[in-house]
């Protein structure tokens, strides 16, 4: 005669150590679980038993509310008693919290207790979507100062309240290999998406053409593409000093 099994099968959650694309190990770790325990017998611990059915919740999971739970589905006949079983849930929420517990059945449908309950929090989703370029236009020019404007982006492209923006401007045309050693210009903060800014790029000199270019920055550090690099040339409204010394000479 066939005795139920009793014995609790272990679990224990493992960490993927394979080298994967920066994408595929944050898709991975943000969506998927492995776990790991020792195959139960057919009886108690001998022989070899017939089928699992694992689950998981966001929810302890207990013997009252184990059939509740969310059912591993395409998991393989169990190995031989004694052999270390792996599987991976896949298709997991990011930054979630996760509980696990397993039977087993033999060929007379025999179930185990529920084993112990083991619970992991899958990783959040990377952020690499970075914000979109943002378009530059020169407003006002005066002897020393070019105001400047734009429409703010997203964090993530177009979605989203950015971090900060990088405002910079030189004598020379504006790329993204001089960017950084350009003069920084202090910006304002970040607006919703859509939302009109701008800044007054003060201490300039008279006469000469500058070159202005932004750069916006998301939360995880995201900076995207250089913008347009919009030029100005400040005026000379100064006119000459007055003469102060006007005299006439005599004249033979």
């Amino acid at each position: 005669m066939t005795h139920p099994r009793y014995a609790p099968v272990l679990l224990v959650l493992l960490v993927c150590m394979a080298v994967l694309p920066a994408v595929a190990h944050a898709q991975s770790g943000a969506s998927s679980v492995t776990l790991n325990w020792t195959a139960p017998g057919d009886d108690s611990l001998s022989g070899r038993a017939t089928q699992y059915d694992l689950r998981y919740s966001t929810a302890t999971i207990t013997a009252a509310n184990f059939a509740g739970a969310t059912r591993v589905t395409g998991m393989a006949a169990p190995a031989t008693s004694g052999s270390t079983e792996t599987v991976t849930v896949t298709g997991l929420a990011a930054a979630t919290t996760y509980y696990f517990a397993i039977k087993a059945a033999d060929e007379s449908g025999n179930w185990s207790l529920i084993s112990n309950m083991v619970s992991k929090t899958t990783a959040a989703v990377a952020d690499t979507v970075r914000p979109a370029a943002a378009s530059v236009a020169v407003i006002a020019v005066t002897d020393t100062s070019v105001t400047l404007s734009w429409t703010a982006v997203g964090d993530d492209s177009l979605s989203g309240t950015a971090a900060s923006y990088q405002v910079r401007y030189s004598t020379a045309p504006l790329t993204l290999a001089n960017f950084a050693s350009a003069t920084v210009v202090t910006p304002p903060a970040p607006a919703a998406p859509g939302t009109g800014q701008g800044v007054v790029v003060r201490g300039l000199s008279r006469q000469t053409t500058y070159y202005f270019a932004l750069r916006t920055v998301d939360d995880a550090g995201n900076v995207s593409a250089l913008s347009n690099v919009p030029s100005a040339t400040t005026t000379d409204t100064m006119p000459p000093g007055k003469v102060e010394d006007l005299r006439t000479l005599f004249v033979w």
